[in-house]
């Protein structure tokens, strides 16, 4: 008789941005999410309907993976989950497998080590071809047991949810903002070791020099907030009689936010991937002053206008002059980028048929997730 392996996705740690992530992919498997802090717990009832979430405190965690699931999906790597569970899996001689879950798909990492890490995992989920390339010149696929293609599965819980979604704007992001202005969301990456964060630089110009006819909504990266809590907490007070302005936190579901605003600004964040989705106006920071004609840490910046540092003093300028050409312009290379990236977009019943195959991989297996 066959061993089933009952299987969760897991949090560990105040990783907010894998929220966005892991919930969507619970919900269209049917799969519960542990989580380990507490408002992040709140965040996943709140925001992802049919979810079926459980908050665990850092001493019962182990002993609950243990005693009840044989695979997690995570975001983390494989070296980080046995660093904190290898004890209690050796003392109950049961290996834990795990199955590795992007959080996004940046350019980061071409110039430093960071895919790398996943040579430890042995199954992988990859949105598309450009993922499963950027595996290659990593030397990572080939070390992987198997992995499979899961699209953009994120937009398609939203579009499952849509109207869900529509109201939580509204009640969240729109009665908060002046209306019959167009809304700009800016959302600046964190600031990691390729320094990519466009935020310091860029924020007080952004506010300043913000024209009558826009709304700015600002969407801060969690590990930013973690990295600098109190010079973030004292900037975000010092506007906050700004009506045009809002400091959006706590509000972890991306594609409800793309849907709603008219133009992007970003940087490095992998959310100018996502929008690609909606074909709409991006401005794209170009923070360190790189070439984005030969640096594939900046193969984005060919979906929209690159800003170079010293043009952020000019960014509305720039905008107006570009925007009435931009969908013209653009949306032939954000269709070929946005493919390239996602691939087709699958069903529920067939994204959860093809995750199920890579259990093949494991050993004493039914394939039921349960």
């Amino acid at each position: 008789m066959t061993k089933s392996f009952r299987t969760a996705a897991l949090i560990y740690g105040p990783e907010g941005h894998h929220l966005d992530h892991l919930a969507p992919l619970c919900c269209l498997l049917d799969i519960p999410l542990l989580v380990t802090e507490e408002p992040i717990f709140e965040l996943a009832k709140e925001f992802y309907p049919g979810l079926k979430v459980y908050y665990l405190d850092y001493l019962s965690i182990a002993d609950t993976i243990i005693k009840n699931y044989e695979v997690i999906i995570h975001c983390s790597v494989r070296a980080l989950f046995d660093e904190v569970f290898f004890f209690t899996q050796k003392l109950s001689n049961k290996k834990i497998h795990t199955i590795w879950c992007p959080h996004g798909n940046s350019d980061k990492g071409h110039s430093t080590y960071h895919m790398e890490a996943l040579a430890s995992e042995s199954l992988a989920l990859v949105y598309g071809q450009k993922m499963i390339d950027f595996l290659k010149e990593k030397g990572v696929l080939d070390k992987l047991k198997a992995y499979t293609e899961v699209g953009n599965y994120r937009l398609t819980y939203y579009h499952m949810h849509k109207a869900f979604y529509e109201r939580l704007v509204i009640d969240k992001v729109a009665r908060k903002l002046p209306v019959r202005k167009k809304n700009i969301l800016y959302a600046p990456t964190w600031n990691d070791f390729e320094h990519s964060t466009s935020f310091y630089d860029a924020i007080s110009t952004l506010i300043e020099r913000l024209p009558e006819a826009y709304n700015l909504i600002i969407k801060l990266h969690p590990n930013l907030r973690l990295q600098d809590p109190f010079g973030v907490d004292k900037f975000m007070q010092s506007y906050e009689d700004r009506n045009q302005i809002l400091f959006l936190e706590d509000f972890p579901s991306i594609y409800p936010l793309l849907d709603f605003i008219d133009i992007y600004i970003g940087d490095a964040s992998s959310i100018g991937y996502d929008i690609l989705a909606f074909n709409k106006p991006m401005l794209l920071l170009n923070q360190n002053n790189r070439d984005c004609r030969t640096d594939p840490g900046l193969y984005l910046f060919q979906c929209g206008i690159e800003i170079r540092k010293e043009q952020y003093f000019d960014i509305y300028k720039i905008l107006s002059a570009y925007l009435p050409s931009d969908v013209s312009y653009f949306t032939d290379v954000r269709k070929k980028i946005y493919e390239y990236t996602f691939g087709k977009e699958k069903s529920p019943g067939k994204l959860k048929e093809e995750i199920i195959a890579l259990y093949k991989e494991l050993p004493d297996i039914d394939l039921n997730f349960y």
